[in-house]
């Protein structure tokens, strides 16, 4: 006797069926997840009330861009890695603040709900987020809060994008460049905006970085010039901002994206620093490179 063919309604219960044990099985593994991070988060505490420090800064930018990148390296088939990481942001968003405070300051001026949504998207649905008219004020708000970061436009020669030559004068414990969003470069979407993160936190190192170099000269010096002396220097990159300062003395500040992780004490900043045109060469931070894609799934 030839078998009956299977009930349809049935075949869809039992793949229903299916679904709802994979959605329980990550939803346990999310459990298990927060366990572990609140697991460290005790024994980072514990390591710096040893060290005479009151806290500790639970936003590590360079290990959130290695698990990115790991992701992308074996994500397959049509679901969008944009959504991939648009999940797990939310997931290790969450999970900073199950470890400490943490919030986001927003720079709002122009293209604001463009810098809003970036934010939102990359720091979490629930994270408490403030929007600011300036960028001044932005970066205020990091001076007095190790707990915040903060959202700012990619550096150029527009109202809003002068604000990187604080960071040069902010010293060593002030706030740097640490991260830069989106982290999924996608080629159809080129008119995505860009922002950078700054933080009162380190900027690490992974595999695939850009630092960002402030050169710094005084009087009428040229950039021509000041770019010859950052190559001569040894560093490769391309400039990417100019803003002029004025503190009794007329300043040219050049901002230079240079390839790799530069250490900020790296023998080549103070070569270049020492010796006219230039008045000071320092790095700001830097970022991990995005992941870069011609498309994306679906």
């Amino acid at each position: 006797m030839a078998s009956e063919a299977q009930n349809p309604e049935k075949a869809l219960s039992d793949v229903r069926r299916e679904i709802d044990t994979i959605d329980d099985a990550i939803q346990d593994l999310l459990m298990k997840r927060t366990e572990l991070v609140v697991a460290v988060a005790e024994a980072k505490a514990r390591s710096a009330s040893a060290a005479g420090h009151g806290s500790f800064i639970a936003f590590r930018p360079g290990r959130e861009a290695e698990v990115l990148r790991r992701l992308a390296s074996r994500q397959k088939g049509r679901f969008p890695l944009k959504v991939v990481f648009r999940l797990f942001r939310e997931v290790i968003s969450t999970m900073t603040r199950i470890q400490g405070p943490f919030r986001v300051d927003v720079f709002g001026a122009e293209n604001k709900l463009a810098y809003w949504d970036l934010a939102r998207s990359y720091y979490g649905s629930s994270t408490e987020m403030e929007i600011h008219d300036s960028a001044r004020d932005v970066l205020r708000r990091l001076g007095h809060d190790r707990s915040a970061i903060g959202i700012l436009p990619e550096p150029g020669n527009f109202a809003g994008g002068d604000w990187w030559p604080a960071l040069a004068t902010a010293g060593k414990d002030g706030p740097r460049v640490v991260a830069r969003i989106p982290f999924l470069d996608i080629a159809s979407e080129k008119d995505a905006p860009v922002a950078f993160v700054v933080a009162q936190a380190a900027f690490e190192p992974t595999e695939d970085d850009t630092s960002l170099l402030v050169v710094t000269g005084e009087g009428d010096v040229s950039d021509a010039a000041l770019a010859q002396r950052v190559k001569a220097a040894g560093f490769t990159g391309e400039r990417v901002g100019v803003a002029l300062s004025n503190d009794g003395r007329a300043l040219r500040h050049n901002l230079f994206a240079v390839a790799g992780h530069v250490d900020e004490a790296d023998a080549r900043l103070a070569a270049l620093g020492g010796e006219a045109p230039v008045a000071a060469a320092r790095i700001i931070g830097g970022y991990a490179n995005p992941v870069k894609r011609a498309k994306d799934g679906e």
